[in-house]
């Protein structure tokens, strides 16, 4: 039944005008609260525009306002006959099921379906940065807010050690993997400097993007002082690798989160799925605990000198304005964003 409903999904849909507009308006509400009443959210969104230059990772995937307004039927019928078809999918089935028969029922009723001439995608490269690049988002917000990216690089991109992206991963997880990685012992409980912060950073992704830094200044300090305290922490990995201890606790607990993932078959299909799209290919998923288990303290600095540069880096600050009916409650540090409590 799944198969038969996805395939007359796949090519069958009917796209009414008012059904459209109606819906139009539901994605526009859906922005609107997501993003532009959200002041971390509009941050981080022109946070990416502005941090790429070329690729398409600066663009929304909502879409600007903009684009939502001048959306029309006809737009979306065009892209739903381009790109939703057979020969544009892939169909990840997992569970206790016969292979065969999986392939029986694909064949069955997603092989007749017509096909379209899907043009591979044209790599835009992003271009050298040449510099920190530093952005200021001004909203209404009850909180300052501070964003910090590093371009760094991804699994299967050219000029690429293999070892870098598993490295940068578990160098994300050395500042923010749990209660007990630095940013939360050293930042939030330690120094206090942070009411919140944290790191990310993924190498499974189709094109080049960034590991980030994010967080909230805790109460009698400024978006300064934070970021201060995130620089020192990536200079402290550029400075002196990771301890023998502190890498084997959190390699085993990042390593233990991806086996947890794989417990439920959503999270299999998931991974299965998003490494076959970005071209990388199913079977990295049997591999990724060992490469893991491999990486050393000596190569999470090495790509911490390599990628976490300033020339790589773009900061964006959210300076909080007036909420409605507010006015801002104390004076800020000289020289620092300014808070609204």
């Amino acid at each position: 039944i799944a198969f038969e409903l996805e395939a007359d999904r796949m090519r069958n849909l009917s796209l009414i005008p008012a059904e459209f507009a109606k819906e139009l308006e539901v994605v526009k509400e859906e922005r609107r609260m997501r993003t532009d009443d959200d002041p971390q959210a509009l941050t981080y969104e022109r946070f990416t525009a502005f941090a790429y230059a070329a690729s398409p990772y600066r663009n929304p995937v909502i879409g600007w306002a903009g684009d939502l307004n001048d959306l029309t039927v006809d737009d979306l019928r065009d892209w739903y006959r381009q790109w939703y078809a057979p020969n544009n999918a892939t169909l990840v089935v997992v569970g206790d099921v016969d292979a065969e028969a999986v392939f029986d029922l694909a064949r069955k009723h997603f092989g007749p379906l017509k096909a379209e001439q899907v043009a591979s995608a044209k790599q835009r490269p992003e271009p050298d940065q040449l510099g920190e690049k530093r952005l200021t988002v001004k909203a209404p917000a009850k909180e300052p807010y501070l964003i910090m990216g590093y371009k760094t690089t991804i699994l299967g991109q050219p000029d690429t050690e293999d070892w870098e992206p598993y490295a940068l991963e578990m160098l994300s997880s050395v500042l923010d993997g749990g209660g007990s990685t630095r940013l939360q012992r050293e930042l939030v409980r330690g120094s206090q400097v942070a009411a919140e912060a944290g790191a990310s950073y993924s190498a499974f992704t189709r094109l080049p993007g960034l590991l980030m830094l994010d967080g909230t200044p805790a109460q009698g300090h400024d978006l300064a002082d934070l970021e201060r305290a995130l620089g020192a922490q990536i200079q402290r990995l550029k400075d002196e690798p990771v301890g023998t201890a502190e890498l084997t606790r959190i390699r085993t607990g990042l390593i233990a989160n991806k086996v947890y993932e794989l417990d439920s078959v959503y999270g299999q299909a998931m991974q299965i799925g998003t490494l076959e799209a970005v071209g990388l290919g199913w079977p990295l998923l049997d591999q990724y605990v060992q490469h893991l288990g491999a990486i050393t303290p000596e190569q999470i600095q090495a790509v911490a000198r390599k990628y976490l540069t300033s020339d790589n880096l773009t900061v964006a600050l959210l300076d909080p304005q007036p909420m409605s009916g507010d006015a801002p409650t104390h004076a800020a540090k000289k020289g620092a964003v300014p808070h609204v409590r």
